[in-house]
This record gives structure tokens, C-alpha cells and sequence, in this order.
């Protein structure tokens, strides 16, 4: 008998072993990476003491033949996420790394109570002086991870110890107020959907409905304590920083936060995605970044979880944001110190849509890139989608259509979505969707260039110039910068302004009296696009974009603790509007 349950014993850890085994190998594969250089692994779990005494769970992934390994770190606060970073951790020890995932605070089975970057900088730092001073570590040390498991990375990237080598960062920025809002109007995709996934501990993944409730919910102050079972602190904190200058953007921690990249001082792989909400936020880093003569940017057509979606042709498309024999080549430079193979530091590395190839540039966007201007006219046309003119001539007509924020135009793709990343029986795709019939719409206006005669390639970012007057004293105009070919209007950027915040360089909200013209300038986040020969690019001009944006009340009041709203009348003077494009 026992002989017998020694057997079955011995058959069933082959089997499991054989499972991991074909796991590793079928992950391998998947990633394009090349031949495993060890065979097995060893792991174990240890409970780290932070400097307040609340334990971390850490799992510990260890390869076998060796004393003393380079070691990647991961700090995750995502249950879906930490079984194929677990997968990850044991794949990268079949390459002779240690690597040491963790649960951050308050999330899964680490102690302490959940509030969004507050703790991190001093976790983080506590987790290194632990680390370095582990046997298994030979002084080579890395982190990696997407989205929060970025923002952990950013939190102490000015403080690092001098084991740490090297940091991976992707699709997370550290200046916040990219992310949080656009020209005061809030990101509900981001962080509404996001406080409502996890407003303490766990994750509530069919709470897609009380998100959709909670960002339609006026006064939006109330949201929390009706959709996410309580008053959510943080979350609150953001509803109340409108203004890009507001006081809690000028916290000590904020400060730091976002002014990190000046401080770094080790080289970094950026991969970034041109369909992620965090996209500009990511790029400003990058802009910022002390050691960027050091390291590289990767940009391709993904989304926030790596993947390409949308109604575009992405067969030739690079794979994942991950980008595995990248990363590799990467960590094998910086941690073993072999000499970099396609890599070239200080490049940035971009796959445009509708591209065949990888571009490397030492500046992207190129600045050389020509602009070319559209001018809008055809008032009467613009109501259809027929639309009217972009062209070089403009109009002399003014063109208005009633923006009733009881009924806003719906988010139909772009780069503003992360809800789709965990709530995903709403069906809310990211990307460059085709917007169908929305240019019917009485609040819509459309506007078209003639057929290209040629391939033309999109290289940066356009701007629509608008001169607007509005019945309504602050109100809001979001404009979708659209690629029509092959049948479809596809989404390529989306973007908006306000009549309080009506550029880029506005720090503090502006006073408009209603009837009075005010010049807008919507700035479309850049990118990389090839327009097919026979192809129009189109500009739709609305006021609203649900759930990607707060529906704008029309009322110049604190729009946190606004209970109504009003309808008001949109008015577009084409003589001084016109469409930017840089186009090559």
C-alpha cells in the first residue's frame, strides 16, 4: 500500500512537473524567445517587515545551479495579474535570474491597508534594502512590470541603491494630471472605472454597471458612497484637482512623483503604447528623462494590456507590449553586461498602424515633419456625414448644433479606455474603432479632406484651432481626428478643451462670459499613422465623449459637487478654425 501511494506520489509531481515545464515552454514560444539556458527552479515565500511593521507576502523565484543570480523585481497590487506574473518570475529563472514578486500593501495576502502610491516609495525602498543584502543576490538587480507595477518602479527611481541597475518601465508616467483629467474634464475610464474595480482591498470585477452609474452620477462627490460601497478617499482627492495647479498637485509627494525622471540615474527600456490612456503622461518621462542618452523607447499599436485592438490590420503588428526578446537583451545588458544586439540606446523605436516594419529615430516625433493645414468650411455640409470641407479654403459661416448633456455622444475607441483592462462585459474596446453613424447625429459636425493621391504617413501631433462661442458661461468640445479608408472612420485620436481651460499652457480656470468667441486649441496626442492612397482624414466636432470624459454641466461651477446641468448652444466660426497635421 504504501509502496503503491509512493508511486501515485512520484507519477503526480512528474506530471505537475512536466505541466510547468510545457507551461514555461508554451510561454517561450508565445514570447519569441530564444532556447532556456537552465532547467528547473526553486521558490519559497517570505513575509518582508516594512519600517512601520506590516509584513509583505514575497514570493522568491530562484534558478537551479547557482549560488548568486541577477534578480528582477515585481511589486503588484492586481490579483488577475499575479498568476502570469508568477509564470513570468519562473520563465525568467530558466534564463539564470532570480526574480522576487511581491503583493504591495493592502492588496491580496500582504498586510496594511490600500491607498494608491501613498506607500510605495517607502515600501519600495524597504524591499531593497532587504533584497540586497539576500545570498541569492549578486549585486545585479532590475524591476520590471506594467501600469502600477510602473508606478511603484517611479515611486523611488530618484533613491535607488547602487545594485539596481536598470528599470522597465511601461504604459505609466509620472506626471498625474496628464492622466487624471483633459482641460478639466475627468478621465471616468481611468479613474472612476478604476476606483470602482478597487476601492480597498480585492478587486470587484462585475462592478461594471455601479462604474458606468457612478460616472453618470451627478453630483459626482456622491458617486463613491452610492457605487463603491463608501466613501473612497483618494478617489476624492482627484474629483477635487481640476485645475492642473490645484494644491494637490503641489503636495510635497506630487512634486516629487512627477519630477522623478530628472532624478534617475540609471538607464531604462520605456515600452509604450500609442492606445494607452497613460500614453502622454509616459512620453513626458521619457522627454524628462536624466539618463535618456542611456536608454531606449519602444512605442507600438497596443492598447493598456499589451494587446492591438480595433478595426485595423494589425497581422504585420510587432506582437505584445511586452516585447520579451527585447526585455531580455536588455537585462542580459544591464545585469550580465553583454553587449546589446538590436538595441541602440538614446532611440526611440516606433511601429506606426498601418506600418510594415520597426522605425528607429533619435527623436520622435520628428520635428522636421512639415505641418499642413486645413481649412474648415461647408457649414451646412458639416451637419451629415457627408461633411463639409478640409481644405484650403475657408468659410465665412458660422455653424451651431445644441449640446443636451442628458444625452452625450458615446465613446466609440481611442486611447482614453481602461475599463476594457478588467470590466469586460461592458464590451468597451480601445483603439482605432470605426465610428459609424455617430456623424449623424444634430451634435456632431464632420469635416473631410478630398481622397489622398498618394500614401501619406501622420508623424506627430495635430491640432485643431477652434474660434467657439456658447450659450453657456465654461462648457466643453471634444474633436475625434478620424482616418476614413478601407470602408471605415477610424479612430485615430480624441481629444478635448474647455472654455476655462482653453490650451495646453493653462494652469488656473478662465472666466467666459457666454456669447463671447473664445479660441480653443485641442491638441491630438501624437502618433505614428500610414494613410493609405485614396484615403480622407476627418475631424468630427461634438462637446461630449461618455464614459471616456466627464459630460461637461455647462454650468462654470465646481463640477465635483455640481448636481445639474443645462443645455446650451455650440457655435464653430470657420474663418479662424483650422485643422494641423504633420504629414510626410
Amino acid at each position: 500500500m504504501k509502496r503503491t501511494f509512493g508511486i501515485v506520489a512520484v507519477i503526480a509531481l512528474l506530471l505537475v512537473g512536466a505541466s510547468l515545464w510545457k507551461r514555461h515552454e508554451l510561454f517561450r514560444r508565445a514570447a519569441g524567445m530564444p532556447d532556456f539556458t537552465t532547467d528547473d527552479y526553486s521558490s519559497r515565500i517570505e513575509d518582508v517587515t516594512m519600517r512601520d511593521g506590516v509584513k509583505l507576502h514575497t514570493e522568491i523565484f530562484l534558478p537551479m545551479g547557482g549560488e548568486k543570480s541577477p534578480v528582477i523585481l515585481v511589486r503588484n497590487p492586481y490579483e488577475y495579474l499575479k498568476p502570469l506574473e508568477a509564470l513570468t518570475c519562473q520563465a525568467m529563472t530558466r534564463y539564470g535570474y532570480a526574480c522576487v514578486l511581491q503583493d504591495v500593501r493592502g492588496q491580496l495576502e500582504s498586510g496594511g491597508d490600500w491607498y494608491p502610491i501613498i506607500n510605495e516609495r517607502n515600501d519600495g525602498l524597504d524591499t531593497l534594502a532587504w533584497l540586497v543584502k539576500q545570498p541569492f543576490s549578486d549585486g545585479n538587480i532590475a524591476m520590471r512590470g506594467p501600469s502600477y507595477l510602473t508606478c511603484v518602479q517611479w515611486a523611488m527611481a530618484d533613491e535607488l541603491p547602487p545594485e539596481v541597475k536598470t528599470l522597465v518601465p511601461s504604459v505609466f508616467g509620472t506626471d498625474l494630471r496628464k492622466v487624471f483629467y483633459e482641460r478639466g474634464l475627468f478621465r471616468h475610464d481611468i479613474l472612476t472605472a478604476w476606483a470602482t474595480l478597487m476601492p480597498g482591498r480585492g478587486m470587484h470585477h462585475f462592478a461594471g454597471s455601479d462604474y458606468l452609474a457612478a460616472a453618470a452620477h451627478r453630483p459626482p462627490l456622491e458617486a463613491d458612497e452610492k457605487f463603491m460601497g463608501g466613501k473612497v478617499q483618494w478617489y476624492r482627492d482627484t474629483l477635487a484637482a481640476q485645475s492642473p495647479s490645484d494644491p494637490y498637485w503641489e503636495t510635497t509627494q506630487m512634486q516629487q512623483f512627477r519630477s522623478t525622471p530628472e532624478r534617475v540615474k540609471v538607464p531604462m527600456l520605456h515600452l509604450a503604447a500609442f492606445f494607452d490612456p497613460f500614453f502622454m503622461a509616459q512620453r513626458d518621462t521619457w522627454e524628462r528623462l536624466a539618463t535618456r542618452a542611456q536608454s531606449v523607447f519602444v512605442l507600438g499599436p497596443w492598447n493598456h494590456l499589451g494587446l492591438t485592438t480595433g478595426e485595423v490590420d494589425f497581422s504585420a503588428a510587432p506582437g505584445r507590449l511586452d516585447q520579451w526578446p527585447i526585455m531580455l537583451e536588455w537585462f542580459e545588458h544591464t545585469l550580465k553586461g553583454k553587449p546589446l544586439v538590436t538595441l541602440k540606446p538614446n532611440t526611440v523605436r516606433t511601429f506606426a498602424v498601418n506600418d510594415t516594419k520597426w522605425r528607429d529615430q533619435p527623436v520622435w516625433p520628428d520635428p522636421s515633419v512639415p505641418v499642413t493645414s486645413f481649412s474648415l468650411s461647408g457649414a451646412e455640409a458639416s451637419k451629415a456625414c457627408s461633411g463639409g470641407a478640409l481644405g484650403p479654403k475657408s468659410g465665412e459661416e458660422t455653424v451651431t448644433f445644441t449640446f443636451d448633456p442628458a444625452n452625450p455622444v458615446p465613446t466609440r475607441g481611442g486611447a482614453s479606455l481602461l475599463s476594457f483592462a478588467f470590466f469586460r462585459t461592458l464590451r468597451i474596446t480601445p483603439g482605432p474603432l470605426d465610428q459609424g453613424e455617430l456623424c449623424a447625429r444634430d451634435d456632431v459636425l464632420t469635416f473631410r479632406t478630398e481622397p489622398t493621391k498618394s500614401e501619406q504617413r501622420l508623424a506627430g501631433a495635430g491640432k485643431l484651432r477652434l474660434t467657439v462661442t456658447s450659450t453657456a458661461p465654461d462648457t466643453a468640445f471634444v474633436a475625434r481626428l478620424i482616418a476614413e479608408q478601407d470602408g471605415k472612420a477610424l479612430l485615430v485620436r480624441e481629444n478635448a478643451a474647455t472654455l476655462a481651460y482653453p490650451t495646453a499652457d493653462v494652469m488656473t480656470a478662465q472666466a467666459s462670459t457666454p456669447g463671447t468667441p473664445v479660441e480653443l486649441e485641442i491638441d491630438f496626442w501624437p502618433i505614428e499613422w500610414v494613410l493609405p492612397a485614396g484615403g480622407r482624414w476627418r475631424v468630427d466636432i461634438t462637446s461630449s465623449s461618455f464614459p471616456a470624459l466627464h459630460t461637461h454641466s455647462n454650468r462654470a461651477t465646481p463640477w465635483q459637487t455640481e448636481p445639474g446641468f443645462d443645455a446650451a448652444e455650440q457655435t464653430v466660426h470657420l474663418a479662424t478654425s483650422k485643422l494641423e497635421l504633420p504629414l510626410r
